[in-house]
């Protein structure tokens, strides 16, 4: 407990730090950036010290946390100086702000403190850190630790750096130093804070959005204090724990047919035609749920196979999921800061809807030269802050792709779209409008990849460019198992939104669009395995397609004509997800392109989106501005899952397991964000009933089918909270390597000899072995860089070349040195690796088949630093 509450304090210092620059930055909107405090301040003091560090002007360790941390408050202190400031009335903005909407200020840390206790008691019940990923996230926070200077060192390749997006790993590490608990504690104490941290932004994000709605009707104005009105903030509360609820706690429908196929509450023929991967490979239990990881089926709904029905893996993971599994895996890691720049984009929407141009100046500088003067203040105008906004919200955005790099491009877009719909709100549709849009799309990106260049210029990746995806169309019966309550309120939603302006304008706006996810894919797809029928690697690729004996076996023949009819066949057989795309995403276009022809611009192109200080009276039909921040929300998220139906990016992998995985996770937080509005639009008085009765019915008999996910899924991952005392089982505990105090006490009682007496940069070479393994044990606890870990990981890191190039000759030294190597070779041997001290335990003797005869060429030539419980370690 006593570290739980060290490390609430840690982040409510950095909350505190960040608070006046977030409620300055974040000025449009109704919470002020108070729910996004706590991760912009994590964000910039951990940018800081990694910048710092990088350039070796800060040390990663506790004083350059502190002197990290010193200079954001000064540049928060600075650049929210006026809500500091004393007023007329001597009171302070920033302090009234908070006494006035001390509701908002409650119920975010209410939330957070529920969700950050409540997740590490969960913790505490399953905190190993073992199997799947975990192992690796542990040597990155280990290898972050153990590193004075940036880039750090990677525990499983010695002598070179991670090559990995590592962000979130420091962020990590700044918390671990400052609150001084062991990084196996620290681990389960991060996992319960990023899941506080994305509750509480996604509660944000919806509470700005349904109080904005709000502020278009006369009940949700002010009082005649000029206070907020209680009803409209009490609203905005409510649905923002639906938003939180929505993005981090419900689950897809596969819980819910986990509990019908296991009760046989339907026929078994419904079940098996889902085909949900591994869910009817066990008879039914009879029981609520299945047996071991029964949980687990429901990352594995999109269940792609191959032409003779072998199944392919596709992961389609969301973020209860991941809570659940509790590997800190960047796609994880980043969750808080896309919610940040969510947020971001949505001011920078409503700060463009009111944004007047600054008059032309005549001095006689360049004509480019004025240009690029004009825009650069016009864009800092746009963020609210000048040119510290501009770079802040760099900073922000660029995080991303350091964060988890998936992630950048997309929510680049959400913010590029949301400046340029809030533009053309403000002056409607024209070249200007999209040259500016453009143009700031571009500066963002540029600043984004400079702000973090010393990551990118270290950066090796797997992927190798795009792939089409020939044979493997989502079934859209599984794409609804996945999306389907978010499903039903988009199209509720767009019907509504739909309502507020012209019927004529959103179809001939949608008609417009729907050309363009309906045939540009399949052209798209065409381009493609045109290409790769004229270029040497592509049709090299095609002949292995074609040398397939499930494709040989479906066409007969090794021609691309008849592959090509092969294609058109299966996309003919499962066009249902395809299609349902196109239209959703084509209705989204028009909706949003009717409400930008409708906006109400009034003079000067201003409006009162954003205005809960007096009431608004505005005529019916009046299309609702941050509606079309929802419909931005659900066209990208419909993307997102649309794009993977045709191509993917490659990888080791060589399938879309990956893209899919990536782009439907984005996609979760985006339509669950939109449909936690979309039910607060629904809900209103003014919504007619014949749309309002049957959709708040669907999508509330859908959410509850997936909220009994995670009702089920915590007591089976905890084991029903249940304790062996009688066999030694530590829980509740949140040290995640009590499960090898007690599995292998003689390996960990070395590991903490190793961590109180070895640098943190020396080579301790130890067994390598296979991903998801028990091998690289010492490395991983330790951070010290060993000569190979998970070898298929490393791989996946660097690529096939990277790796080839820098692996080569590792496993063959280990064999070495442990075995073969004669006694005369080991000190030449030892030193072109850099080789500091030599383990030797159980798996090691094992693996190398170590005979007494090998351990005395060692003991010619090292020293036994270490000897105990048949655990070795020999120091040169």
């Amino acid at each position: 407990m006593l570290a739980v509450i060290l490390w609430w304090l840690v982040i409510q210092l950095f909350a505190l730090a960040a608070l006046p620059l977030a409620w300055t930055l974040f000025a449009r909107l109704p919470g002020r950036g108070y729910p996004f405090a706590k991760a912009l301040g994590l964000l910039l003091v951990s940018f800081v010290v990694w910048l710092g560090a990088s350039f070796r002007v800060l040390p990663n360790a506790v004083g350059g946390i502190l002197a990290a941390l010193l200079a954001v408050t000064a540049l928060s202190v600075w650049l929210g100086r006026a809500g500091l400031s004393r007023g007329a009335g001597g009171e302070r903005p920033l302090f009234g702000w908070l006494r006035a909407h001390w509701r908002l200020v409650f119920a975010t840390e209410l939330l957070f403190l529920l969700v950050l206790v409540g997740w590490a008691a969960f913790r505490a019940y399953n905190p190993d850190i073992s199997g799947t990923e975990k192992p690796m996230e542990l040597a990155f926070i280990n290898g972050v630790l153990g590193s004075t200077f940036f880039p750090p060192q990677d525990p499983w390749l010695a002598g070179y750096s991670i090559s990995y997006y590592y962000f979130g790993y420091v962020m990590l590490g700044v918390l671990i130093r400052l609150t001084g608990v062991l990084p196996e504690v620290g681990f389960n104490l991060g996992a319960a804070l990023w899941v506080a941290l994305t509750l509480i932004g996604a509660f944000g994000v919806v509470y700005d959005l349904v109080r904005l709605a709000g502020s278009r009707t006369p009940e949700a104005g002010s009082d005649e204090h000029g206070r907020s009105n209680p009803q409209s903030e009490r609203r905005g509360i409510r649905y923002g724990l639906l938003g939180a609820l929505f993005v981090g706690v419900m689950g897809n429908l596969e819980g819910i047919i986990e509990l019908a196929y296991h009760k046989s509450l339907v026929p078994l023929s419904w079940i098996q035609w889902l085909d949900i991967k591994g869910l009817t490979d066990s008879a039914p239990s009879g029981g609520l749920t299945g047996g071991f990881w029964w949980w687990w089926h429901a990352s594995r709904v999109i269940h792609d196979k191959d032409l003779l029905g072998n199944s392919i893996e596709v992961i389609d993971e969301f973020p209860f999921f991941s809570y659940l599994l509790g590997d800190m895996h960047p796609h994880v890691l980043g969750l808080p800061f896309v919610l940040l720049a969510i947020a971001l984009a949505l001011n920078l929407l409503l700060t463009a809807r009111r944004w007047q141009p600054a008059s032309e100046t005549t001095d006689q500088t360049s004509r480019l030269t004025l240009h690029l003067s004009r825009f650069w203040r016009s864009l800092g105008e746009l963020t609210g802050l000048g040119t510290p906004g501009i770079l802040l919200s760099a900073v922000i955005l660029g995080a991303l792709g350091f964060l988890n790099t998936w992630d950048f491009p997309i929510y680049l877009a959400l913010a590029t779209l949301a400046l340029g719909v809030g533009l053309a709100q403000q002056a409607g549709i024209t070249w200007g409008v999209a040259g500016r849009t453009g143009a700031a799309g571009v500066v963002f990106a540029l600043l984004g990849w400079l702000c973090y260049l010393p990551f990118y210029i270290g950066f090796q990746s797997q992927l190798g460019g795009l792939l089409p995806n020939l044979l493997f169309p989502a079934r859209f019966s599984q794409f609804f198992v996945m999306f389907g309550p978010f499903l039903i309120v988009t199209v509720a939603f767009l019907l509504l939104a739909g309502r507020s302006a012209p019927s004529r304008r959103v179809l001939r706006g949608m008609l417009v669009a729907l050309p363009w996810p309906l045939l540009i894919p399949v052209l798209l797809l065409g381009l493609i395995v045109l290409g790769l029928a004229v270029l040497p690697q592509g049709q090299a690729y095609i002949q292995e397609v074609l040398a397939n004996p499930a494709v040989q076996a479906n066409i007969g023949s090794s021609t691309l004509r008849d592959l090509v009819g092969l294609i058109v066949r299966l996309r003919l057989a499962t066009p249902w997800t395809y299609l349902a795309l196109a239209l959703l995403i084509a209705w989204a276009a028009g909706v949003l392109w009717a409400h930008l022809g409708s906006a109400d611009r009034g003079p000067g192109g201003q409006d009162d989106a954003g205005a809960l200080d007096r009431p608004v009276t505005v005529p019916p039909r009046r299309p609702i501005p941050v509606d079309s921040f929802a419909v931005i929300m659900i066209g990208i998220a419909l993307l997102l899952t649309l794009v993977p139906e045709f191509i993917y990016l490659r990888d080791l992998f060589g399938n879309r397991m990956n893209t899919v995985f990536k782009f439907y996770y984005q996609a979760w937080v985006l339509l669950a964000l939109a449909s936690a509005y979309g039910l607060s639009r629904l809900a209103e008085r003014e919504t007619p009933v014949a749309l309002k009765a049957p959709a708040l019915l669907l999508a509330g008999l859908l959410v509850l089918a997936g909220l009994w996910y995670p009702v089920a899924a915590i007591p089976s991952k905890a084991d029903n909270f249940s304790v062996d005392r009688a066999s030694g089982d530590p829980r509740p505990t949140l040290d995640g390597l009590a499960y090898l105090r007690r599995s292998s006490p003689a390996d960990m009682a070395a590991i903490e000899w190793l961590r109180a007496s070895v640098a943190p940069d020396a080579v301790v070479i130890e067994a390598t072995g296979g991903a998801y393994t028990e091998y690289a044990r010492v490395s991983m606890a330790t951070g010290n860089p060993t000569l190979l870990g998970w070898d298929w990981h490393e791989r996946q890191w660097r690529g096939n070349a990277g790796y080839e190039k820098l692996a080569a000759g590792r496993p063959e030294a280990l064999e070495q040195v442990y075995r073969t190597a004669r006694t005369e070779e080991l000190p030449a041997l030892l030193d072109q690796w850099g080789v500091d001290y030599v383990y030797v335990g159980g798996l090691e003797r094992s693996k190398y088949k170590i005979s007494e005869a090998a351990l005395a060429r060692l003991d010619s030539v090292l020293t036994r630093a270490y000897d105990r419980d048949g655990v070795l370690i020999y120091a040169r």
